[in-house]
């Protein structure tokens, strides 16, 4: 059953990706797409759109570095388009099932569905089940049964007790319906290829429209037609009129199965359970006012109604703690957890919880309580709109101006929506748009000035600087003086969040922008006030809100204050009775013999308690002050034993500096060297015959090669010992001592025993040798030129050994 909940990877065909993508990116940054024409012909996709996207993104100018990589915007495409009705949104002629099934569970604890999502799921049961030839014609013959069905339910949002085993029933239907449709199908593939014979196209899609005549329309006939007078092969001919019979007689079934759910799917909002969305988003819960208004109506039998206005822009909303305060009772009575029903009510009131989706640029739009309409969060809203004024249409960019004031009539505008004053969640039109084009046009009086675009951000990444140093490229610095001042605690926060093991381009435009909004909100009390009372303040990195602040403290201390009085903290005890003592000593002295003196009966035994929690308070303080300064003086002294330990390390790296361009020098010397052994070998090479002249070439090569293999050691020895001296927090003074290199590069190890393999004799220390080329084994130089004029190969390898 699971499976067939999921939105199948291969029903969206390249051209509906495309239009998603178009939807999903800024309206100004929508002409640099490229026509879908130039990306590829239209067909069915298998991997999320991910390979179309891509094209789309190598055609577009490098316009949308913003959004990251094709697989995250193909995954942020899911998110954006999963929601109920979507077809509705998009706009989706083809066919309407652009997102997954949703199920939702109620406070009780039982599952729904919401009705338009049952038609969702009977298409991929569709899809999963049923063989067929020719996916992209079965898409739209199956949308040609269902669309007008789910059309039909075109007014509030409703929900169904989710029925997995009527799901079950519908899959076992389909599958018998397969094995008929090919029986079927063969019974009339005979009399149809007749009239292929002929030719006689016209009277073929004539007959197969006759075979289900409610899903076929003039469009369809006509676009089969052509389908089928453009195959040449009379092969393919016969493929396709089989095809068509088969989806003819299984949309039959598939219509006559849905006809059968139409109790369930049609059902009247009269005869639907009384259900109301709770939505979610972190902490916070609240529901639309207008829906729930909407439920209290249907459940009201008296005169009391509710009034539910819509001015098709600004949706109200409603905490769940003001519902349950104001609409208690009768939350009381109709919220079962058993789902038992009450005398007085012959429907029972289920809060549907709903969760707000949002992917990482775009919310993911919500179904109004009213046909037709698609809401946001006003917050959201929000976001999505500073966006377009940041990236879209680059106002502090292209106007740059020192004075405030010549951007209030754009802020001005914003307040009409976004009210200060409101503290509920509320939700505003998703296929609107806050028309600020008079007041931007204000602007134009102004010098505009040239807009540089965001950077690509290192190959590894970028730091807070880069981000400073970006921030003022972009000339962002004369409108916001101050906005450096932000990036590294913006910088925290996109690092803390990103996707990669690095910050790239797409993570320095979110830097950008969120630099820009803190100055925006320091600037603009109203909009800093509306964000906190939308509970948004945390989505804006490195933002610090005054506002959470101070009400933390208000929380903190109310949170002190309904604590018992035996709980207190010792050192709320000591600053009462502080207090006390300074007001004592501000009061006037009265004489000290006008009044007897108290016995010890008469103290006051809290007085007493109190004093001595002062006093034992007093000396664990004197005690935590002597740790303090103990604990001080042993930071100083480890702060000074890492000063020490760090100035040993910069003499250590300094000498090994040196050390590292000395043998530099000395193996350019004995490069030069090298090269001056080679040019003797050449000279001597030519006088050929001469065995002391070869016993010199053959000295010389070995000298060589010993003194490669001296500055090779050293090279080795010096990698190790610059690798040990990284750990420069871990050595201590005697580690510091053990690790410096003691052999100098005049020390020998001590030599190898090697005999010569010739006459089986040891070859001593001075003794002049000859090494084979091949396999560097050693000989006595006389008993090799021995060797070398009755034998051509090596006693050792056999390898061929080079004229001696």
């Amino acid at each position: 059953m699971a499976q067939f909940l999921k939105c199948p990877h291969h029903v969206f065909d390249s051209n509906k990706v495309y239009h998603h993508v178009y939807l999903y990116i800024l309206p100004e940054l929508r002409p640099f797409l490229p026509v879908f024409e130039s990306i590829e012909p239209k067909k069915l996709v298998y991997d999320d759109g991910e390979e179309v996207i891509q094209r789309m993104l190598d055609k577009s100018n490098n316009q949308l570095r913003m959004y990251g990589s094709a697989k995250e915007i193909a995954e942020n495409l899911k998110i954006f388009r999963n929601f109920s009705e979507s077809f509705r949104l998009f706009q989706s002629s083809t066919y309407p099932f652009n997102a997954s099934a949703l199920i939702y569970e109620s406070l009780s604890g039982n599952k729904y569905i919401c009705k338009p999502d049952i038609y969702t799921i009977i298409h991929n049961i569709a899809l999963h089940t049923i063989d067929h030839a020719d996916t992209v014609v079965f898409h739209v013959v199956l949308t040609m049964v269902l669309k007008p069905k789910i059309m039909l339910i075109d007014g509030h949002v409703e929900f169904v007790k989710f029925d997995e085993k009527m799901f079950d029933e519908i899959e076992k239907e389909m599958r018998e319906v397969a094995k008929k449709s090919h029986q079927q199908a063969s019974a009339q593939r005979n009399n149809l290829e007749k009239l292929l014979l002929n030719k006689n196209y016209a009277a073929i899609v004539s007959k197969l429209r006759e075979l289900n005549p409610t899903t076929w329309n003039d469009v369809v006939t006509n676009s089969y037609l052509e389908q089928l007078q453009s195959l040449s092969q009379i092969g393919k001919q016969k493929e396709f009129i089989f095809a068509m019979v088969i989806n003819s007689y299984i949309m039959k079934c598939i219509e006559q199965i849905v006809t059968e759910q139409a109790p369930l799917l049609i059902s009247t909002p009269e005869s639907s359970p009384i259900t109301v969305r709770l939505f979610e988003d972190g902490e916070e819960r609240y529901v639309m006012e207008e829906e729930l208004y909407h439920a209290l109506n249907r459940l009201s039998t008296g005169s009391k109604r509710f009034e539910i206005q819509n001015n098709g822009f600004v949706h109200k909303g409603m905490s769940f703690k003001e519902v349950k305060a104001e609409f208690g009772d009768q939350i009381q009575k109709i919220e079962v957890s058993n789902g038992r029903k009450y005398k007085i009510i012959s429907k029972y009131f289920q809060f549907i919880r709903t969760p707000i989706l949002r992917s990482k640029h775009r919310a993911v739009p919500i179904r109004s309580h009213f046909p037709e309409q698609f809401v946001i969060p006003a917050v959201d809203f929000f976001l999505e709109f500073f966006k377009q004024i940041i990236f879209g249409l680059k106002v502090f960019q292209k106007y740059q101006s020192s004075d405030w004031k010549n951007f209030a009539p754009i802020f001005k505008k914003m307040e009409e929506i976004f009210y200060s004053d409101q503290k509920h969640q509320y939700f505003l039109r998703a296929d609107d748009t806050l028309d600020i084009s008079q007041q931007t046009s204000q602007l134009e009086k102004y010098e505009v000035s040239p807009v540089k675009k965001v950077r690509n951000a290192k190959s590894d990444g970028f730091t807070a600087q880069n981000l400073k140093n970006e921030l003022k490229y972009l000339g962002l610095t004369y409108t916001f003086p101050e906005i450096q001042e932000y990036a590294e605690a913006v910088y925290e926060g996109i690092d803390m969040v990103k996707k990669e093991g690095y910050l790239r381009t797409c993570d320095l435009f979110d830097a950008v922008e969120n630099c820009q909004l803190i100055c925006i909100l320091n600037r603009v009390p109203n909009l800093k006030m509306f964000l906190h009372n939308q509970k948004g303040c945390k989505r804006v990195f490195g933002y610090k809100c005054e506002h959470c602040e101070k009400e933390k403290k208000t929380s903190d201390a109310l949170e002190i204050n309904q604590q018992p009085a035996e709980v207190l903290k010792t050192s709320d005890v000591q600053k009462s009775l502080e207090n006390q003592k300074i007001e004592s000593l501000n009061k006037p002295i009265p004489n000290r013999y006008s009044q007897p003196a108290l016995s010890a009966s008469q103290i006051c035994e809290k007085c007493s308690e109190s004093s001595a929690i002062l006093v034992e308070t007093q000396n664990e303080l004197k005690m935590s002050k002597d740790q303090l300064k103990e604990m001080e003086k042993k930071v100083l002294d480890k702060e000074k034993e890492l000063s020490d330990l760090k100035k040993e390390h910069d003499i250590l790296v300094e000498s090994e500096a040196k050390k590292t361009e000395e043998l530099a020098e000395m193996k350019e010397e004995l490069n030069n060297e090298k090269k001056n052994n080679q040019e003797k070998e050449e000279e001597i090479l030519k006088a050929k015959g001469n065995e002391e002249l070869q016993k010199i070439i053959l000295q010389l090569k070995t000298e060589n090669e010993a003194n490669e293999r001296v500055i090779q050691n050293l090279l080795d020895r010096i990698s190790n010992l610059s690798s040990n001296n990284k750990k420069t927090h871990q050595i201590n003074e005697k580690t510091i001592e053990e690790s410096t290199p003691i052999a100098s590069v005049s020390s020998k190890n001590a030599p190898l025993v090697i005999d010569c393999l010739i006459c089986s004799s040891q070859i001593k220390s001075g003794q002049e040798v000859i090494r084979c080329p091949l396999c560097k084994r050693r000989f006595h130089s006389n008993c090799a030129f021995k060797w070398r004029k009755d034998h051509t190969q090596c006693p050792a390898c056999n390898g061929d050994l080079p004229g001696i």
